[in-house]
């Protein structure tokens, strides 16, 4: 997987060809949960000035239990 530190959040959906399907919001960081056309699921950290911290690829499995998880 390529480092997208370049790459701002507002443009990581139009390069990956993915949709937000969920986020939550910590302190000074934003996760973001994105699925793409090719059925794969991406875990994003960003943080205020939407600059790209963390990505990673998720299972399925793993993107449901981060999404049904309370804080």
């Amino acid at each position: 997987m390529k480092r997208l530190n370049y790459l701002k959040l507002e443009l990581y959906g139009l390069f990956r060809e993915a949709h937000k399907i969920f986020s939550r919001v910590y302190e000074e960081i934003t996760m973001f949960i994105f699925y793409d056309a090719q059925e794969r699921y991406s875990l994003v950290i960003a943080d205020n000035n939407e600059n790209i911290i963390f990505e990673r690829e998720i299972t399925r499995a793993e993107a449901f239990r981060i999404i049904n998880t309370r804080p």
